[in-house]
Order: C-alpha cells, then structure tokens, then sequence
C-alpha cells in the first residue's frame, strides 16, 4: 500500500510539473506575440516612428534567432530561460519607452493630428449650434471632412511618414479657414 501510494504521489508531481513546463514555453511565445503586436500598434497609431519600429524589429528578430539556438539544444536550460526572460523584459521596457517618449523626428504620430482635427470639428459644431454656419455649408464641410478621414485611414494603415502628416495638417488646416470664412460670412440659418 505504501508503494502504490508512493508511486501515485511521483506520478501526481510529474504531471503537475508537465503543464508548468509547458506553460513556460507558451509564456516565452506569448511574449513574443505581444511584443510584435506592441510594435505593430505602436505603428498604426504613430506612437512609434518607422526607425525606432524598424531597431525594435531588429532587436526582436536577434531575440527570436537566439531562443531558437538555445532550443535547438534538448530544449532551454534554467540558466537559459532566465536570460531570455531578461532580454525580453528589456526590449518590453524599451517598446515601452520608445512609444511614449513623445519625440517628433518628422513623424510625431497621430496625437497633434487628432488634436486639430477635434478644433476644427468643435469650431464647426459651433458655427451650427450658433446658426453661423447654413446647413448647406455645413453639409460641404463635412463632405471635405469625409475626404480627410478617408486619407487618414489610408495613412493609418502603415504609419505616418513626413510626407503623410504635412498633407493630412494641410487638409485640416484648409478645413479650418473654411470653417472660418463661412462663420464669419453673414451667411447664416437665421438671416
């Protein structure tokens, strides 16, 4: 009786152990799916520039080649495992330090775009509510305001380059002056 319970007690260790084991090699994939998944976003929404996305990627790759060398080795030691941990907290902190230090090397991301275009929609619902603006501007208005959110969706989909930010602050920045002209033009719902 002592046996079978021994025996029972080994086999309940090494099938706890088991899925630990496992659960360490999916916390190590894991970790590389939403390290790439960071950078991508940090892409799409401009928090990252294209140069800092591209040395992350580097870093990642290097990362990815060095835990397949330490596998190809009857799979990660202690030792092993523990590094990798550690090269991927540090590139973690990196993403995380890159997508938020606010820097604007030609291409600040998204925020001072998203702040202006929420001024000229604000100024125009105002121009509205006040009956400065005519539903008939209003409804051009908005039809050029589609026009740019078209383009900012075709931008968004691969990040934002120089090129892209001064044509997307050029559109809002004629938006804003026609917004302008049609408040200031007498031309109004109430006379």
């Amino acid at each position: 009786m002592k046996k079978f319970l021994a025996m029972a007690v080994a086999v309940s260790a090494l099938a706890v152990a088991a899925p630990a084991s496992a659960q360490q090699w999916q916390s190590i994939n894991q970790r590389q799916v939403n390290l790439d998944q960071r950078i991508d976003v940090g892409v799409r929404n401009g928090s990252l520039t294209r140069a800092e996305a591209s040395r992350l990627r580097d870093e990642f790759r290097d990362l990815a080649r060095l835990e397949a060398r330490y596998r190809s080795s009857y799979g990660l030691s202690q030792s092993e495992r523990r590094d990798l941990d550690r090269r991927f907290d540090a590139l973690s902190a990196r993403i995380r330090y890159e997508r938020h230090d606010n820097d604007d090397r030609g291409n600040g991301g998204w925020g001072q775009i998203n702040q202006r275009e929420r001024e000229v929609v604000n100024r125009l619902e105002y121009g509205i509510r006040t009956g400065r603006i005519s539903r008939y501007e209003a409804v051009r208005i908005r039809a050029e305001l589609n026009d740019f959110h078209r383009a900012e969706e075709r931008y968004r989909r691969n990040g934002l380059n120089f090129e892209e930010r001064r044509d997307l602050t050029r559109m809002l920045d004629r938006l804003d002056r026609i917004v302008q002209a049609e408040m200031n033009d007498r031309n109004s719902r109430f006379g």
